[in-house]
């Protein structure tokens, strides 16, 4: 439970760094997916995510209200890990599906050599996505929002940020992903599809914010988080195997 400090101010005060909070993130968003080069991702994203860290510290906000106390990391890992086996079976279920499987097919991925699919799979989800995504909005943004709200209040506030930070990247894999191709050429398809994704992303952030509360531990989304890109990515590289 938040001890829901009141260092941030008065309404007014709180809320003003509340939405400017939030105005970063989604900000830092448009720099990271367009600005970033590619191969500095990594690096510059856990930078970002131990500056928000590192900020609400200074601000007092508890390591407990970041999901970040040493005692309750064993919760974390444990829960987490509890996820992953029912991810790896929905994927599986996709790929078997035929008329889901196209949804899992993208050129980018298919075509990635040995060593690109490594690095992503070994670097780039686990830690420059997914550890830093959880520091920033299961940890910092999720933190701060429990200053002043209920914890369901503050998972649903840093869950629609987390929707909205994926508005780039879906733009950018509607170009990619043969089972968006209804899509191309239609504006409103193509806000359809974001929106759709804005809201599933939001609704996993939820899901997320939930692991976290439930285990007081950023650890258990961070694996959660991991395990649905990494598997989803898996499943991307398995479709070039398979027949369309």
């Amino acid at each position: 439970m938040s001890t829901r400090s009141s260092s941030a101010g008065g309404p007014a005060g709180g809320l003003a760094l509340e939405l400017g909070a939030a105005a970063v993130v989604l900000g830092y968003g448009v720099l990271i997916t367009r600005v970033v080069p590619d191969a500095l991702y990594v690096p510059v994203n856990l930078a970002a995510a131990g500056l928000a860290v590192a900020a609400l510290r200074r601000a007092g906000v508890t390591w407990r209200d970041l999901g970040l106390a040493r005692e309750r990391m064993k919760s974390g890992l444990r829960l987490g890990g509890l996820t992953i086996i029912p991810i790896a079976a929905s994927v599986a279920v996709g790929l078997a599906l035929p008329w889901t499987r196209d949804f899992f097919r993208d050129t980018t991925i298919v075509s990635a050599s040995t060593a690109e699919a490594a690095y992503t799979l070994l670097l780039r989800i686990p830690f420059g996505t997914a550890l830093a995504e959880e520091l920033i909005f299961r940890g910092a943004l999720l933190g701060l929002f429990l200053q002043r709200h209920r914890p369901w209040v503050a998972a649903l506030m840093s869950s629609a940020v987390f929707g909205l930070w994926h508005v780039l990247p879906t733009l950018n894999s509607l170009e990619t992903n043969p089972g968006a191709a209804a899509t191309t050429g239609s504006v409103l398809l193509q806000i359809a599809a974001v929106a759709f994704v804005v809201v599933s992303t939001g609704v996993a952030g939820a899901f997320f914010c939930a692991l976290r509360l439930r285990s007081g531990s950023v650890l258990a989304p961070w694996l959660t988080h991991t395990a649905f890109n990494s598997l989803g990515y898996l499943g991307s590289r398995i479709t070039g195997l398979l027949p369309k």
